[in-house]
């Protein structure tokens, strides 16, 4: 009985193209011998989140499928820090550039800096920064 009231709720939404008790495409189910709804959707289960799934959200399930987290919001942590010898290097078509760089002990703290185009590395909280023009820019 529950099978067949999920079958019946499922065709109602448009969520199958054909149903059978056996899997199969039925001519005399709705879409007319359609088997695309046989191809795409068990009717032993729940079609799962990735069947299901489009855009970013299916590439991060295929990111975490393949042991790769897409969206690591703490890569940032792991890049080196910027020293007077090696700066990191921003880069803009302005010429100059706003950065932030959270206090290390109270991450609420933001310390803001200008570097400005063709002066030397800057000191930033605790990482040094230097500023580098790319091509375009200027004017709005």
């Amino acid at each position: 009985m529950l099978r067949y009231l999920a079958k019946r709720t499922l065709q109602s939404r448009g969520a199958l193209a054909s149903f059978s008790h056996r899997g199969a495409a039925s001519s005399s189910g709705r879409g007319g011998g359609n088997t695309r709804g046989a191809l795409l959707y068990s009717t032993d289960a729940v079609v799962t989140d990735f069947e299901h799934s489009t855009g970013l959200y299916r590439a991060e399930l295929e990111g975490l499928a393949s042991g790769k987290d897409i969206f690591d919001h703490y890569d940032f942590t792991r890049a080196p820090k910027g020293t007077k010898e090696s700066p990191c290097v921003v880069t803009s078509e302005m010429e100059y550039r706003v950065v932030g760089v959270t206090d290390p002990d109270d991450d609420s703290i933001v310390i803001w800096g200008r570097l400005e185009e063709g002066k030397g590395p800057m000191l930033i909280g605790d990482e040094w920064f230097v500023h580098k023009r790319v091509g375009g820019g200027g004017a709005h």
